[in-house]
């Protein structure tokens, strides 16, 4: 598997001095990862996935368009707007998959699932993405938070 730099997604939900790792990330701010002598970390096996995953799904579809990728990303960004129902989880899940089916690395994307909408959270989209890497058995979960 390839490696890459690490990245560490600020959340604002939290407190500041916290990071979310990649396999549980929001898109409100990400930095690279710097350990005490100053370089750059790096990920590589199933943490590179995850976070490539991740950058995948929160990249607007057609945003490398002119780097020569012009189907990299995601519709999720369609979604924002809209009302945290069952009609959009539905289309955020085939968004989702859509997204998924581009990457070499994933076998089988094995579930979707969305956390119940709360009043306290009707724009905020949470859910858990199980999906099982190219020669793995070993399934993996990722957490993705989408703000509506």
């Amino acid at each position: 598997m390839p490696i890459d730099l690490s990245l560490i997604h600020h959340n604002p939900n939290r407190d500041p001095n916290q990071r979310d790792p990649a396999s549980r990330a929001t898109r409100h701010s990400v930095d690279l990862s710097v350990n005490p002598r100053s370089l750059f970390n790096t990920v590589s096996d199933r943490a590179n996935l995850g976070q490539a995953i991740l950058n995948r799904l929160h990249t607007h579809q057609g945003a490398l368009a002119e780097l020569g990728h012009p189907d990299y990303g995601s519709r999720l960004h369609e979604l924002v707007g809209e009302l945290n129902n069952d009609r959009t989880r539905r289309l955020a899940e085939l968004y989702i998959r859509q997204c998924l089916a581009q990457e070499v690395r994933i076998a089988e994307v094995v579930a979707v699932v969305f956390a119940p909408p709360t009043l306290a959270g009707r724009s905020t989209l949470a859910a858990q993405v199980s999906l099982r890497p190219v020669d793995d058995l070993t399934a993996m979960v990722l957490d993705l938070t989408l703000t509506l």
